[in-house]
């Protein structure tokens, strides 16, 4: 099994991808629960499973750099 990390590229949400290697499934795609954007869309005939991993709502903000570090002299 192969799983991998996959994100919205409309909202961010935090998804997870669960291949399996020897199970035959369909050709499909997956769409976002929060936005409805197809965050996977694959051709070849593998079962796939995806999940929400993490809303956006529920993330951490962003935290800016903080500056540059000068030295006193």
């Amino acid at each position: 099994m192969k799983i991998t990390s996959i994100t919205c590229s409309c909202c961010g949400a935090a998804y997870e991808v669960a291949e399996a290697a020897s199970v035959q499934g369909a050709t499909g795609e997956e769409n976002c629960v929060l936005c409805g954007e197809v965050v996977a869309r694959w051709n070849e005939p593998r079962l796939r499973a995806v999940r929400l991993v993490m809303a956006t709502e529920h993330r951490y903000a962003r935290v800016p750099a903080p500056p540059a570090f000068e030295a006193l002299s």
